[in-house]
């Protein structure tokens, strides 16, 4: 594997109180190549970013993705914490609002390219997906890395199960 740790976005379906989404969270890849969570205060690659997700929301009303957002997703934050997440936050708004002047505005269906976006402004260049049961069958891996096009391709598959199907437009 590698010799340093790097970050990752880990893509994966969640459901909580019956609302299903796509979820990308920050994780390092240690040296040994595992998937780890940061944790705040703890030195770790990325303690800036613990508790932080990209998400957007899957239903039967809508024909993709909708609604992608980010957050801090923590339980208990303390001030040094809170100081650390509005730095961020503050870092992403910049970013966000130099990609649009610069390339225009996402469709607001656009998941991955949201997802692109953040990853861009906070450094994060590697990917990983939840493997498919076939996938943890053949590997004994819950996630596989993916490249940015095969992420496109992974929240399209998790879109064409989750919600509406969508119209063919002759």
């Amino acid at each position: 594997m590698s010799s340093t740790e790097k970050l990752a976005f880990v893509v994966q379906i969640e459901e909580r109180y019956d609302i299903w989404r796509v979820v990308a969270k920050v994780c390092r890849v240690t040296t040994s190549g595992e998937l780890r969570r940061p944790s705040f205060g703890s030195g770790d690659l990325g303690a800036h970013l613990a508790d932080f997700e990209v998400s957007a929301y899957l239903d039967r009303d809508n024909e993709r993705a909708w609604c992608p957002g980010h957050y801090f997703d923590a339980f208990r934050v303390d001030l040094d914490q809170a100081e650390s997440i509005v730095k961020v936050l503050r870092k992403i708004q910049k970013g966000m609002d130099k990609a649009t002047r610069e390339h225009g505005y996402l469709a607001a269906d656009d998941v991955a390219g949201y997802l692109f976006r953040i990853a861009a402004i906070l450094g994060v260049r590697t990917y990983y997906v939840r493997n498919s049961d076939r996938g943890r069958e053949i590997t004994g891996e819950t996630f596989r890395h993916a490249d940015a096009a095969s992420v496109q391709v992974w929240i399209d598959a998790r879109e064409k199960e989750f919600c509406k199907p969508r119209e063919v437009r002759s």
